[in-house]
């Protein structure tokens, strides 16, 4: 999905109120390519290192670029930082190597991969090599919405899902604790290189899977393979035992899929349940990061969880840092 700005949030200064405002930065450009000091730009009033623009797009996408209209004193922009869900503004790119290109360009710097959806991008920009104002004509944000998961016709996910554990032409029988669920080998083997490595080996239909995980999981990560979702009523630890098997069964878009997921569930009541059972494993960093992140982001409400003082000595002095790191960047909880 491609967007215009639609609303300015906040900015540090204008040049005016009418014809080189902040609010000229909204909607697709207006002077590119034209270069100069034309109105229809936002221009800042001050020329020094802190000046920045807030933006609101009106739908929330997982980012992928963004092109940033500079039509005067190009090469001033110094950061792109969007809204991330704990209400802070995170880094998606940022250099100290300040430009000044006497000529229009659309800027595409590449920003680093992030695991939520937003709607608000901040600009901050630096204009002391170039001395003078430096203009910006439009930003164009560009990303996925609904965090970037595959969005299935639902006439075709409900087919796809009608076939799951039935066994009305299925070939092949998975065995798992001594219960069976029915697939389909084909589905299968395109969706994950361990099952197709399984029916190389094995000629028969009936297939003895050594996973550590439950019945339930089993048919959870086959609803993922035929339908890129998961069933209704599914826990968070089906989530994190998807997380965990996912490497092993070749599927990294279902571990994407289910740490998504898992954000978006997390409570005051289950994010150290959460923490506790991923600590020990060095796969799982983004998901004890984000916790972390989120017990400092609601750290008032967490103090009155009772399992939240069974955390660790050392993980309770990281969660009180981040709080206090949140507070004097000043982006508020």
């Amino acid at each position: 999905m491609r967007q215009w700005a639609s609303k300015v949030i906040k900015f540090s200064s204008q040049y005016n109120n009418s014809s080189w405002s902040a609010e000229q930065i909204l909607g697709p450009p207006k002077v590119y390519p034209q270069y100069g000091d034309i109105q229809g730009a936002w221009a800042s009033a001050s020329i020094d290192s802190l000046q920045f623009i807030e933006l609101e797009y009106e739908k929330a996408v997982l980012p992928e670029s963004i092109n940033i209209y500079e039509t005067y004193n190009a090469g001033a922009t110094v950061a792109v930082k969007v809204m991330n869900p704990f209400n802070q503004w995170e880094v998606l790119w940022s250099t100290t190597a300040v430009e000044n290109i006497t000529s229009s360009r659309i800027f595409s710097p590449p920003l680093k991969e992030v695991k939520f959806a937003t709607n608000k991008v901040r600009l901050e920009v630096n204009c002391t090599v170039a001395a003078s104002w430096c203009e910006i004509d439009a930003v164009e944000f560009i990303g996925q919405e609904k965090a970037g998961l595959i969005l299935d016709d639902k006439s075709y996910t409900d087919a796809m899902r009608s076939i799951i554990n039935n066994s009305t032409y299925s070939d092949v029988k998975l065995v798992l604790n001594n219960e069976t669920a029915y697939a389909h080998k084909s589905i299968l083997a395109a969706r994950s290189t361990f099952f197709s490595q399984k029916f190389e080996q094995y000629t028969t239909d009936l297939i003895e899977l050594n996973l550590s995980i439950s019945y339930d999981d089993l048919l959870a990560i086959l609803s993922f393979i035929y339908t890129n979702q998961l069933p209704p009523g599914f826990s968070t630890d089906t989530l994190i035992t998807l997380c965990e098997v996912s490497s092993t069964l070749d599927i990294p878009s279902m571990k994407q899929y289910a740490v998504h997921r898992l954000f978006s569930l997390l409570t005051y009541e289950n994010v150290v349940g959460i923490y506790l059972r991923v600590q020990d494993q060095e796969a799982f960093e983004e998901i004890k990061d984000y916790c972390l992140k989120y017990m400092a982001a609601h750290l008032k409400e967490m103090a009155n969880v009772a399992n939240f003082e069974t955390l660790s000595q050392s993980v309770l002095v990281k969660v009180v840092q981040e709080a206090t790191s949140m507070i004097s960047l000043g982006d508020g909880f």
